[in-house]
């Protein structure tokens, strides 16, 4: 019998789909104040990677011959938009807005296919199903509410490259395991928690005593519930969620804040500040209750890169022992 298996190469295109989308992704909110050129061609960046994907879903040969052709289709209809963004370099904030609009339509009935090939796993049957309803949702918001759609289209730019990341990187990877599925699950709601939650929390109240104790515990929380159900063999994947989540603070929060509640933060010179390269610049005091002491921009950094290598370490740990368990 022949193999069924997909060959690796189009997940390692996935994966490098999803780490420049994100990227990109990033560069837009850093600069909020790009003008219409650029922003075109951040766009047509985000049209080649989806491109990409949906030829990739065309060629798949363990695909029905039902959603190969949807995809290059989908692929032919993005060369179209492409070709149009690059012939057109004199467009309109208008016209943009609504060649954004029919990039999103297109992903969304491309990721709406792969919900509906039987085929594939649960998994990615339900992510395609949310990222299509949401590009679908943000492309009928960019037709029909132009207005709003040209004010905010920086953020839908940044949802869009976001979202496309987001669907790259869980395909490349593409868990085969109940223990890597369920890790999957945990940083993605980690992300999301410390991404939206806690920032909106640390931007508007972060005026209590000990303010910086609380923080901690809202950290971990969420993920102490893992401790009290699997007992301490999981303390691990807890501690490592928690510090992620205290990641998603410290280099997120004015992301959050300029890209959903209209703060207008130097991005740059803040990171520069959070990763340690403005020295011993005091960026706030750190607010213990009993004992409080000024953080400095090298401290801070220090605490983030000391956080990664453990996020990372514990992370892989507890995947290579619990990854025994098959779907």
């Amino acid at each position: 019998m022949m193999s069924t298996e997909p060959p690796i190469w189009p997940r390692v295109v996935d994966i490098a789909i999803g780490v420049l989308s994100i990227l990109a992704a990033l560069i837009v909110v850093l600069n909020p104040s790009y003008g219409v050129s650029t922003i075109a061609s951040l766009l047509t960046f985000s049209l080649v990677f989806n491109t990409a994907r949906m030829f990739m879903t065309g060629g798949a040969r363990q695909l029905q011959t039902y959603f190969r052709g949807l995809g290059v289709a989908g692929g032919v209809v993005s060369v179209a938009i492409l070709g149009f963004l690059i012939f057109s370099p004199s467009m309109g904030l208008t016209t943009l807005v609504l060649v954004v609009a029919a990039t999103m339509a297109v992903q969304g009935v491309t990721s709406f296919a792969h919900f509906l090939h039987q085929g594939h796993p649960r998994w990615l049957r339900t992510s395609s199903l949310t990222i299509g309803l949401l590009f679908l949702l943000l492309a009928g918001v960019a037709a029909l509410l132009p207005g709003l759609a040209v004010v905010s289209v920086v953020a839908l730019l940044t949802l869009n490259l976001g979202a496309t990341g987001l669907i790259s990187l869980i395909a490349g990877i593409r868990p085969e395991t109940k223990a890597g599925l369920t890790l999957v699950k945990l940083v993605l709601f980690a992300l999301l928690y410390g991404f939206l939650n806690v920032n909106w929390i640390d931007l508007y109240y972060n005026r209590v005593p000990g303010y910086h104790i609380w923080l901690i515990l809202t950290y971990l929380a969420p993920f102490g519930v893992l401790i009290v159900f699997q007992g301490l063999k999981d303390w691990q994947l807890a501690l490592s969620l928690g510090l992620l989540v205290s990641l998603c603070n410290d280099v997120g929060y004015f992301f959050t804040g300029d890209l959903l509640f209209g703060f207008h933060v130097d991005l740059v010179t803040w990171l520069e500040g959070q990763l340690g390269f403005q020295g011993n610049k005091v960026l706030f005091d750190f607010q213990g209750g009993a004992f409080d002491f000024p953080v400095t921009s090298i401290l801070m950094g220090l605490s983030i890169y000391a956080r990664v290598a453990v996020v990372a370490a514990l992370l892989y740990h507890w995947w290579k022992v619990q990854a025994q368990r098959p779907l």
